[in-house]
């Protein structure tokens, strides 16, 4: 038996458990405001295309923005499986900088996928 590779069991150090911890709970939040925005945003359209179809404007009607909408919706758990997968096998340290770039992606994403919803929707304007 002196060939034999014995694996040794992977142990998660402390640290690396407060990492994965925070960044889910930061990019938890970022799901719920996006969930929000989802939500928010598709009732505003229907309410004002209601308005606009009661009032004889059917032609100002708008289309909800559902591709971007969904997309901001899955940024964050998307990010944080990828940053997990990425950095399981990585000391503290390494984590800690694969998810703050995973977060930074996530918020830079977020907020442009924000920008463009809100620059194509035309209610009442």
């Amino acid at each position: 038996m002196s060939g034999a590779v014995t694996e040794r069991p992977r142990i998660v150090s402390p640290g690396k458990l407060v990492v994965w911890a925070l960044a889910a709970v930061f990019l938890a939040f970022v799901t719920w405001q996006a969930v929000g925005n989802l939500v928010g945003v598709s009732k505003s359209v229907s309410d004002f295309n209601a308005f606009v179809r009661q009032n004889g404007g059917k032609g100002l009607e708008t289309g909800t923005p559902w591709v971007a909408l969904v997309v901001d919706v899955l940024i964050a758990p998307v990010a944080f499986v990828a940053a997990w997968l990425v950095s399981r096998r990585m000391d503290v340290v390494r984590t800690v900088v694969v998810f703050v770039a995973a977060l930074c992606a996530v918020s830079a994403l977020w907020f442009t996928l924000l920008q463009y919803v809100s620059s194509t929707l035309r209610i009442g304007s």
